[in-house]
């Protein structure tokens, strides 16, 4: 790996942890942190439905933990669809589709609950969280 390289991994690196912080501290957005962030992803030539959705998640009127939950599967849906090319050979795409298939049919399953289940939306909730920080670290990096 060339020196710009790596410079430009730990970069990449940083930001993804730095958008991932920011991903625990949503209800502290603001419009200022969120043009940065779009324009960030623009640069690293992400698409403008990610970037919407990234915005959708990290608004504070997003208070629906299942829409929440909707909008990371979908991010990580699209990340895969437009840079599975770009990710590295060993990326566990199957897996990351594995998992957004049970991430869904439980958002399905809680939805059609009549009482929601705190502990599993809760649980639920990580998991996706999880997966779209992972999913995004890979095409960052």
């Amino acid at each position: 790996m060339s020196k710009k390289s790596t410079s430009t991994a730990k970069s990449g690196g940083k930001l993804a942890a730095s958008l991932g912080v920011v991903t625990l501290l949503s209800q502290f957005v603001t419009p200022e942190m969120l043009d940065k962030t779009a324009t960030w992803l623009k640069e690293k030539n992400f698409s403008e439905k990610f970037i919407e959705l990234v915005a959708k998640i990290h608004l504070p009127e997003s208070k629906n933990s299942l829409e929440n939950i909707g909008y990371q599967c979908d991010a990580v849906e699209e990340i895969i669809l437009t840079k599975s090319a770009e990710l590295a050979d060993d990326a566990p795409i199957n897996e990351w589709r594995s998992e957004l298939g049970k991430i869904r049919r439980g958002v399905e399953l809680i939805a059609k609950s009549p009482r929601t289940d705190r502990k599993k939306a809760k649980a639920l909730e990580q998991r996706a969280k999880k997966l779209f920080n992972s999913v995004f670290t890979a095409a960052v990096n």
